[in-house]
């Protein structure tokens, strides 16, 4: 890193959003133009610490977890201060993955199984001067794509930008110490299927082999559904190999009468939010309902360490039913060129089409890897 950027890391003050001050405007004049600066290996190594006076950071901010993506999907991590007028306003990480001949920068990408990135910024700063910034690494980077998601964007600054947008859904449900106003607040179909697997005898425990038991209990009840699992085996050891360690992650099993772990699941969680990163069980046994005690479990045990909310990490009836509200979710990306425009459409179609079970799908998994 040049000797001007140091200068800017050792005699920044500290950015807004951790003071709560914000430099005065003057009326009439235009905002600073941000800048992406890359850090030195130094301030790299701090970067938890970096980050850590950040209220909208979360758990897929911390080193372990970058740590684990450049593990499992063979990610190069580049790390940025945001600058404005030579005062650092913020920090932004993302990962650099090449397909073909195109440059991708993810933060994240899609196919990482991580639910928000993005950029850390000061209160003052503005999400249209960011995405412009973004257009600027792109050119000096050479990057073809760059892919972002994370809470709160607002959708009109990326759109005026040029940058696609996907949109879904996730459900938040709020935790609470009282762990019978929590279960109130679930559909009687899941406060029934609590119930029933208690009176059945089934626990919630430690699951020390989460990472290798749901791979093979998600890879089989995806099979029954005519579809493949779309992670490797790899994926989720390394989850465990790199949280569990760093105190980030709960590793939860549903054990039978017999002491056999008929549901797991896996909840990475930091800065008051648990996670599902994800979660299945045994097909034999489901009318004993372990998957409704595996998340009212976790929806407990969060609780009592503390935590205020768990994001389910998708949508539907089931996720519904604990008791959640949904919230939007919304992930942009931008092509830089045609070709990569077109090359992403395709990749898109591929993939969807290499999830399914049958010829087609197993063709392009035995050609493609």
């Amino acid at each position: 890193m040049n000797n001007g950027m140091s200068r800017i890391l050792e005699d920044a003050p500290p950015v807004a959003t951790a003071t709560g001050e914000k430099d005065p405007v003057r009326l009439g004049t235009a905002a600073p133009r941000l800048r992406l600066e890359p850090l030195a290996p130094a301030e790299i190594a701090r970067w938890d610490a970096l980050v850590a006076t950040f209220p909208q950071r979360t758990v897929f901010h911390r080193r372990a977890w970058l740590d684990c993506l450049a593990e499992a999907c063979s990610v190069e991590w580049r790390f940025w201060a945001v600058t404005q007028s030579s005062r650092v306003v913020g920090y932004f990480c993302g990962g650099v993955a090449k397909r073909g001949p195109f440059r991708m920068l993810g933060s994240p990408l899609r196919s990482w199984h991580t639910n928000y990135m993005g950029p850390l910024l000061g209160e003052e700063v503005r999400e249209q001067d960011f995405a412009a910034a973004l257009d600027d690494l792109a050119r000096e980077e050479r990057f073809d794509i760059i892919e972002i998601e994370y809470a709160d964007m607002p959708p009109a600054a990326f759109e005026n930008a040029g940058f696609t947008c996907y949109q879904s859904w996730t459900e938040l449900v709020d935790l609470s110490r009282d762990h019978h106003a929590m279960m109130l607040r679930m559909s009687n179909g899941r406060k029934h299927g609590v119930r029933k697997a208690t009176r059945h005898g089934l626990e919630l425990v430690e699951c020390e082999d989460a990472g290798a038991r749901l791979h093979d209990q998600l890879t089989r009840a995806l099979r029954t559904k005519g579809a493949v699992c779309p992670i490797g085996p790899e994926f989720p050891l390394a989850v465990v190999g790199h949280m569990r360690p760093a105190g980030l992650l709960y590793t939860l099993g549903v054990r039978n009468p017999e002491g056999e772990i008929v549901a797991t699941g896996i909840f990475p969680y930091d800065n008051d939010t648990v996670y599902q990163w994800d979660s299945s069980s045994e097909i034999a046994g489901r009318e004993w309902h372990p998957n409704d005690l595996l998340h009212f479990g976790l929806m407990c045990h969060a609780a009592d360490d503390g935590l205020k909310t768990y994001n389910m990490s998708g949508y539907g009836r089931f996720n519904h039913a604990f008791g959640s509200r949904m919230v939007a979710t919304y992930r942009w990306h931008k092509c830089y060129s045609a070709a990569a425009k077109l090359a992403r459409a395709a990749s898109e179609r591929l993939s969807r089409v290499e999830r399914r079970k049958g010829f087609a799908g197993w063709l392009l998994r035995t050609f493609l890897h």
